[in-house]
Formats: structure tokens, C-alpha cells, sequence
């Protein structure tokens, strides 16, 4: 498997996956997300598919779920991630916010493949609610 990274003048790169996927990267956030923007996108993507995963393999429905990241960064440069929290906002039929908070940890401790490789350099928390 290979991922193509290709300098498109000044901080700029276009990427191109081993499926083909093509996507632009720019670090100084000007004209595409930056790398460490795109590496947080990738922790919600992958915690927020286990979270729904498990909460339908509960027999759960599903109707929506947003997953709202927060970070801080460290004080000292270069400026690190130095925690995050996943906040699933997830509407559906007989989900309370009890099922979510399981779920999320379950997916954060044991399946999201973005967070194992994350932490312990991150410390990643989660947090829920049910509209």
C-alpha cells in the first residue's frame, strides 16, 4: 500500500491514496486543511464509524450523529496535540446518552485504529448527548 505526496508549490501538496482517492493538503491552512487538521479529521471519522457500529450492533437506529472534536495544545513549541475530546451528538429511537458514552468508550479503548495509535501521546476523552 503507498499514499502519493506531491509538492504543489509553497507549503501545498496533493495526495493521492492507494485506492485512488485525491485530496489537496496545505500547512500554512490557506487553501486546504493542514496536516495536523487532517490527522484530527481522521480521529472523529474513524471514533465517530465505531461509535456508530457498535451502537447499531446493540440495535440501536440511528438516524444522526455528529462528532464535535475539541483540543488543546501544548505550551512549548512545536505546539503538540496534548488532549482531545470526542463529543458524539447523536439522534435515533431508545438511545440515551448512557449508550453513547458506552459506545464511544468502547471505540476509543478498543477499535478506532486513529485513537490506538494516538494515545498515550494524546489523552482522548468523550462526551455525549442525545437530542
Amino acid at each position: 500500500m503507498t499514499i502519493n505526496v506531491k509538492w504543489a508549490g509553497d507549503c501545498q501538496f496533493k495526495i493521492t491514496t492507494s485506492s485512488g482517492f485525491n485530496f489537496d493538503v496545505d500547512a500554512t491552512s490557506t487553501v486546504a486543511p493542514c496536516p495536523t487538521d487532517m490527522l484530527l479529521s481522521a480521529l472523529g471519522a474513524c471514533s465517530a464509524t465505531d461509535v456508530v457500529l457498535l451502537l447499531k450492533e446493540k440495535g440501536f437506529s440511528v438516524k444522526t450523529l455528529d462528532n464535535n472534536l475539541t483540543y488543546t495544545l501544548t505550551e512549548s513549541e512545536p505546539r503538540l496535540y496534548e488532549s482531545a475530546n470526542l463529543h458524539f451528538v447523536v439522534t435515533g429511537d431508545g438511545i440515551s446518552k448512557d449508550d453513547v458514552l458506552i459506545a464511544a468508550q468502547e471505540a476509543v479503548l478498543k477499535h478506532c485504529h486513529v485513537c490506538l495509535m494516538l494515545q498515550p501521546s494524546i489523552t482522548i476523552s468523550c462526551s455525549a448527548e442525545v437530542l
